[in-house]
């Protein structure tokens, strides 16, 4: 199953879950708590995705071989430009 299906089954699942929740509240806090809830659940969601892209890029490891073969690709690339009458 492709991935935007089983995200669209899980969401609906929730939203689903949310409006049951929402239906069976009759209490106020406890009603306002529900009606926040997918506000309060992306915010933790941004929260992890933030965190998780910050731990990513901090533990970001370079590789010095891969580098220098890069830039001699580079190279090859540029001189094979030249070579066919290409300006860069």
């Amino acid at each position: 199953m492709l991935r935007i299906f089983r995200l669209s089954a899980v969401g609906l699942l929730l939203l689903a879950a949310w409006a049951a929740l929402l239906q069976q509240t009759t209490e106020e806090p406890a009603r306002t708590w529900v009606l926040l809830a997918p506000l309060l659940a992306l915010v933790v969601f941004g929260a992890y995705l933030a965190t998780a892209l910050l731990y990513g890029v901090a533990t970001f490891r370079t590789v010095p071989e891969e580098a220098e073969l890069l830039q001699k690709d580079i190279a090859r690339a540029r001189a094979d430009l030249a070579r066919r009458g290409i300006k860069y």
